[in-house]
C-alpha cells in the first residue's frame, strides 16, 4: 500500500470513527439510564401503596396530544390513576341507601370500603365536567386568556335547559373564570367556551378526552360532549369517575376550582351587575356535617336519565377518601347519602340523620 493510500484509509476510518463512537456512547448512556430508572416507578398493579407514595404531590402534564418533552413539561410528573380495587374487606353497600352506583374507596391505597354495582355503566351527567377540568388545564398555558361567548355557546344550550355559568353572549371572560364558571355552577356554557379555546370545537375537544380516558387506562368511558348532556355513547362507571377524580385532585389548578366555594364574577358591560358562582356542591352541604369528617370538595350532576349524581373527596381522620354515587332519587338524598355513607363506613360513625322541616 502506497503512502498516499495509506493516508487516505487513515482518513476514511477516522472518519467512520468520529460518528459511530458518539453513537455507541449515546446508546449506552440511554440504557443505563432507563436502567438506573426502572426501580423508580412501581408496578401499579402489584403495589398501589407504592402507587401512592411515589404520586404524592405530583402533577399532570401540560399537553395530552403529545407528550411533552421533560424540559418541556417543566419536570412535571404525570400522576398515577389510584383506580379502586375490591378487597376482602370491601363491603357492599346497605339497601337503604338510594344510590344504584356506588364506591366509597381509600384514595393513598385505592382499596374500596364499599361499593354497589361501581363497574356497571352509567350515565355521568355533569360529572363529566371533571375530565373537562383536566383536559382544558393540561392545555392551557395562560388562565389569564381570554375567550368570547358567542351565540352558539349560550343558546343551544339555553334551548336545552342546561346548567350555565350565565356568561352573556359577547363576554370575553378570562379562562379562570370560564373554569369556575364550569365547575361551581356546571355551566355548560362555560364547558363550551373552554372546549374552543383549547381545541378549536367541541368535538376536537372531546377527542382529547376520550384520548385522555385511554391513557388513564379507564375500563368503560366513552365520551360524545364536554357538558354531560344525554347520549347513548356517552358513558362510564362510577369507579372509573371516581378515578378521574383522584386524578384531578392530584393537580393543584383543578383542585382550586373542585374545593372552591364561590366565585364573584365582576361587572362588565355585557353583565353590568356581574356574576356570583356558587358550588352546586356547597350549596347543599357545609361538609362538615359529621364528626371527623370534612368534604373537601367534587361535582355534581343530573339529568333525567342520569338521574342525580355526586361525587366528593373527603377527609376522614386524617385519611382521603372519595365516594362517587350515581343514580340517586333526589339532590337531597345524594347528600345525605355522601355524609351517611362516609360517617358509617369510615369514621365509624351513627347514621347521618337529615334535619326535620
Amino acid at each position: 500500500m502506497n503512502k498516499e493510500r495509506e493516508r487516505k484509509v487513515k482518513i476514511r476510518y477516522s472518519r467512520v470513527g468520529a460518528v459511530v463512537i458518539p453513537l455507541l456512547l449515546i446508546s449506552a448512556g440511554i440504557m443505563a439510564y432507563i436502567k438506573s430508572h426502572e426501580k423508580m416507578i412501581p408496578e401499579m398493579e402489584n403495589d398501589v401503596s407504592a402507587v401512592s407514595e411515589y404520586t404524592e404531590n405530583v402533577v399532570p402534564a401540560e399537553a395530552v396530544a403529545e407528550p411533552l418533552t421533560e424540559a418541556e413539561n417543566g419536570n412535571k410528573t404525570v400522576p398515577f390513576v389510584v383506580y379502586p380495587k375490591r378487597t376482602d374487606a370491601s363491603v357492599k353497600l346497605d339497601k337503604k341507601y338510594d344510590g344504584k352506583n356506588v364506591v366509597l374507596y381509600d384514595a393513598e391505597t385505592g382499596e374500596v370500603v364499599a361499593y354497589r354495582d361501581e363497574n356497571v355503566r352509567i350515565y355521568p351527567a355533569s360529572l363529566t365536567k371533571v375530565m373537562t377540568l383536566i383536559v382544558a388545564v393540561e392545555n392551557i398555558k395562560d388562565m389569564s386568556d381570554k375567550v368570547e361567548i358567542t351565540e352558539e355557546m349560550v343558546n343551544p344550550m339555553i334551548a336545552l335547559d342546561a346548567s350555565r355559568a350565565g356568561f352573556a353572549v359577547g363576554e370575553k371572560p378570562s379562562l379562570d373564570q370560564v373554569l369556575y364558571g364550569m365547575v361551581l355552577e356546571s355551566g355548560a356554557d362555560a364547558a363550551l367556551a373552554a372546549a374552543v379555546y383549547v381545541a378549536g370545537s367541541e368535538e376536537a375537544f372531546v377527542e382529547l378526552m376520550n384520548r385522555k380516558a385511554e391513557d388513564m387506562k379507564l375500563k368503560d368511558t366513552h365520551f360524545t360532549n364536554v357538558v354531560g348532556l344525554h347520549a347513548e355513547d356517552h358513558y362510564s362507571t362510577a369507579a372509573d369517575m371516581a378515578a378521574i377524580l383522584d386524578y384531578a385532585m392530584q393537580d393543584e389548578t383543578c383542585l382550586k376550582y373542585l374545593t372552591a366555594v364561590e366565585y364573584k364574577y365582576p361587572p362588565t358591560k355585557e353583565s353590568p351587575e356581574g356574576l356570583t358562582f356558587n358550588s352546586t356542591l356547597f350549596s347543599r352541604m357545609f361538609g362538615d356535617e359529621m364528626p371527623n369528617v370534612t368534604v373537601k370538595g367534587g361535582k355534581t350532576g343530573y339529568t333525567d336519565e342520569a338521574k342525580n349524581c355526586v361525587e366528593t373527596f373527603a377527609d376522614v381522620n386524617g385519611k382521603k377518601y372519595i365516594l362517587v354515587i350515581a343514580g340517586d332519587k333526589t339532590n337531597w338524598n345524594a347528600i345525605y347519602d355522601t355524609l351517611s355513607i362516609y360517617s358509617t363506613y369510615c369514621a365509624g360513625g351513627k347514621d347521618y340523620e337529615p334535619p326535620k322541616k
